[in-house]
């Protein structure tokens, strides 16, 4: 018989007086992985998308990425994010939301340290990654979330996959005016405005980076917006409409409808239990 000892000079991964909390975790299999997601982000929480089958493609931040089962993907809190998921490929993936995450040298509710991909491989951990999840979706268990988050910061700390530096181009600075500004009545001359540019020049150039045109990205991301606060409070119809930017509740519906294909209430129902 072998018995083993703990390091007792452990260090606890997070900071003192602090326990992560498990917000939510969903399975997401292959029949439902065309669930339309746009443009959002989460201000008091962090994402952990784990792949266990197929591939999809991803918005973060402005760029486009490819993941495929095996691979992990980080969502810190105020990281912009889109799911254009795996159409034809067969996505499966596991994703768990975290609160109150607090990990010594990072901000709040980041999981991801600065100047790393958002998409990490997991290569010979996969199966433990994937058991953890698994554990946590059976369980919904704080202590089995610690765990993960602690696991994952190990990999990251001494496996972790460093992102390469770009420079801010003129496309990337007008996302970023948008993500501040789109509740607000913005136009297209607005954002020329704020980049110091020809609006035609900026709309070419946004579309050839982006993949869509500078409005087409502030609709966008008014639904994102629009589709967290469906799913995660119990907001009616006509609130949400002007939390995201539409005076018109009328209107909102009939934009949200040409977006997702359904509308406000039916994506509401379809996606809550």
């Amino acid at each position: 018989m072998l018995q083993y000892f703990p390091n007792h000079r452990y260090r606890s991964t997070f900071c003192k007086n602090s326990t992560p909390r498990l917000e939510y975790v969903c399975h997401v299999g292959a029949d439902a992985s065309h669930m339309p997601r746009s443009m959002h982000e989460h201000d008091y929480l962090c994402e952990v998308v784990l792949i266990t089958q197929g591939a999809g493609i991803y918005m973060i931040d402005g760029q486009r990425y490819t993941a495929q089962k095996g691979d992990l993907i980080f969502y810190n809190s105020h990281t912009v994010h889109d799911e254009f998921g795996g159409s034809g490929s067969n996505l499966a993936t596991y994703c768990i939301a975290i609160n109150g995450l607090r990990i010594e040298g990072l901000p709040v509710d980041h999981l991801l340290p600065d100047g790393y991909c958002p998409i990490q491989p997991t290569k010979q951990h996969f199966s433990e990654i994937l058991n953890l999840f698994a554990a946590i979706e059976q369980e919904a268990a704080n202590y089995l979330t610690m765990a993960l988050a602690a696991k994952l910061t190990a990999l990251l700390r001494e496996e972790g996959v460093k992102q390469r530096q770009q420079t801010p181009t003129l496309a990337a600075k007008a996302r970023a005016f948008i993500d501040k500004n789109y509740k607000e009545n913005i136009r297209l001359g607005d954002i020329a405005a704020a980049t110091h540019t020809n609006a035609y020049y900026l709309s070419h150039l946004f579309k050839a980076e982006i993949g869509l045109s500078p409005m087409k990205y502030v609709i966008l991301r008014r639904i994102g917006e629009a589709q967290n606060l469906l799913i995660n409070t119990d907001m009616t119809i006509t609130q949400i409409a002007a939390q995201v930017g539409y005076n018109n509740s009328n209107y909102f519906q009939n934009v949200f409808k040409g977006a997702l294909g359904m509308t406000p209430g039916e994506y509401r129902r379809k996606w809550t239990v």
